[in-house]
């Protein structure tokens, strides 16, 4: 039986004087899955998964969940423009895991290996990098706190297709390799097909379908889902 690294039980959060939210939402991720949420933008996904790393209050229900590792969509917003990338990845590390501060070079230089990234970045600033780049910066920060599970929230729509391809590559690659649990958030239909091993459909902040995701895509059962899946586009 598979180990559960994160399970949401009943959640429900409400933004003030909105009918804006997630609502009675349960799910569960295992050890080594990556694990989707698809809907439209605006349906919920990233209130979602800021309920769960604790970046919202929530209203009610239960969060059981492993150490978290956060990947935002837009990176150069998270990244503090006026420090080098490696004052960035030390600051981690002696905030997330100060046990690990005498061996935080050792330690860079092998998550920036795992992010297939070369050692000459940690001497820029966020702004003289790549978006690709970025990302993979923003990855290196969410894997330094040694995390249980990794959400990843719209973690490639800021780039470029070529890019995007890249780091959808090294997402794999990681969850593979350290058997990583990943909460994948996405609107892009084809980017969670090709990720995901399990999803779960959210509308209007509630989920309304959950399944394997190959069973899920050639056999969906609700109108929204179907609706959803034979969409090219969903619009932001």
């Amino acid at each position: 039986m598979s180990e559960k690294i994160c399970e949401i039980k009943n959640l429900t959060y409400m933004y003030p004087k909105s009918d804006k939210g997630v609502k009675n939402v349960n799910l569960y991720i295992n050890k080594g899955s990556v694990v989707g949420l698809l809907g439209e933008s605006g349906c919920g996904k990233s209130t979602l998964a800021k309920c769960i790393s604790g970046q919202i209050k929530i209203d009610s229900g239960e969060i059981i969940c492993g150490k978290i590792g956060y990947i935002f969509q837009d990176n150069y917003a998270s990244l503090n423009p006026k420090k080098r990338v490696g004052w960035l990845l030390k600051e981690t590390i002696r905030y997330s895991c100060p046990e690990n501060k005498d061996k935080s070079d050792e330690l860079i230089k092998s998550i920036l290996a795992d992010v297939e990234l070369d050692e000459n970045v940690l001497v820029h600033y966020p702004n003289e990098l790549s978006g690709g780049q970025r990302q993979r910066i923003g990855i290196a920060i969410a894997l330094l706190s040694n995390p249980d599970i990794l959400i990843a929230d719209e973690p490639v729509s800021a780039l470029d297709v070529t890019v995007q391809k890249q780091v959808i590559n090294l997402i794999n690659k990681l969850n593979k390799e350290k058997k990583l649990a990943i909460l994948f958030i996405s609107h892009d239909i084809k980017v969670v097909r090709e990720i995901c091993n399990y999803i779960y459909i959210i509308k209007d902040g509630e989920v309304v379908e959950e399944g394997d995701c190959e069973v899920l895509f050639n056999e969906p059962r609700e109108e929204y889902t179907k609706n959803l899946l034979d969409s090219s586009y969903l619009s932001g």
